[in-house]
């Protein structure tokens, strides 16, 4: 994964925490909001892992997981939740309930796809 599509610092991350749109497939949590660059930008969390050795080998599942399907959705700002007991779910299974999730929550955050 591309280092521009790391999402940085507290306060975005936040934001996108508080009123991003979450979508849920699997074990797999995400949550996003329409971003303020023009490329999607991520950040990881894995709550619950025991130790940081499965927490940093979870997120490089998770990196290497959503590295290609990044380029698809442009300008979205996104949280990827994984907790600590679905760190060694296989990882065709990873990245299957992470492309739908990132589907959904894509059609949930864009201007088409809000409900008035």
């Amino acid at each position: 994964m591309n280092p521009r599509h790391r999402l940085p610092g507290r306060r975005r991350i936040a934001a996108v925490r508080e009123s991003g749109s979450e979508a849920r497939s699997g074990a797999v949590r995400l949550r996003a909001l329409p971003g303020e660059s023009t490329v999607s930008r991520v950040a990881f969390a894995v709550p619950g892992a025991t130790g940081a050795v499965s927490r940093n080998r979870a997120r490089r599942r998770l990196r290497a997981a959503i590295g290609p399907m990044l380029a698809e959705q442009p300008s979205l700002d996104m949280v990827v939740s994984l907790p600590g007991r679905a760190t060694e779910m296989p990882f065709s299974s990873l990245r299957s309930a992470l492309s739908a999730a990132l589907a959904s929550a894509a059609a949930r955050s864009s201007p088409q796809g809000t409900r008035t």
